[in-house]
């Protein structure tokens, strides 16, 4: 991984606020329509080179799952596939923040790590069959993802960790809202 740049360029947090608009319009389209498909992709893509270029690896490991599993939503592969690439891919991405010792200059960034486990297994789970496991999982991985990005924010001033702040909090409503929907019902 490359050395942290003295910042920057100014024009990614605009590209960020761009794919967190294309993806907030995804959460208010038809459910596993074609056109929230298309901007959960476009919106998760633009968001890992957003976090490439700001050199935030934590978040770039999660961009990389997510954009993995918009990719996957279009070719409708089963469950066990799923949950094999995605906390496969997040595995992997650990291993290598663990590689280039990641954890040791950003130690909350293990609470993200648990959330990239959740959000990669969220996302594996077939959310009509397995309602509970799967607000549970991408419910809780958003909320731990946004408290990361909260303290990103907050604590280290990285401006541009409120777009993942944002997100995963709007992101956490539907599958939480699910989850005890799912627990009422039992």
């Amino acid at each position: 991984m490359r050395p942290k740049p003295a910042a920057a360029p100014a024009w990614t947090f605009y590209f960020g606020i761009v794919a967190m608009f294309l993806l907030l319009v995804g959460v208010i389209s038809q459910p596993a329509s074609l056109l929230q498909k298309s901007l959960f992709l476009i919106g998760a893509l633009m968001l890992t080179i957003t976090a490439y270029l700001n050199v935030q690896w934590m978040l770039f490991v999660l961009q990389v799952v997510i954009s993995l599993g918009a990719i996957i939503a279009f070719m409708g592969m089963g469950e066990i596939v799923n949950y094999t690439l995605l906390l496969g891919a997040a595995l992997i991405g650990t291993a290598g923040l663990v590689r280039a010792k990641h954890f040791k200059s950003d130690p909350w960034s293990i609470v993200s790590c648990v959330g990239l486990f959740l959000v990669a297994a969220g996302i594996a789970t077939d959310a009509i069959a397995h309602q509970l496991f799967f607000g549970l999982f991408l419910g809780v991985g958003s909320l731990l993802v946004a408290l990361y990005s909260f303290v990103d924010y907050y604590f280290k001033k990285d401006n541009i960790a409120i777009i993942w702040f944002i997100l995963n909090l709007v992101f956490a409503i539907n599958p939480i809202l699910l989850a005890i929907s799912a627990l009422k019902s039992q």
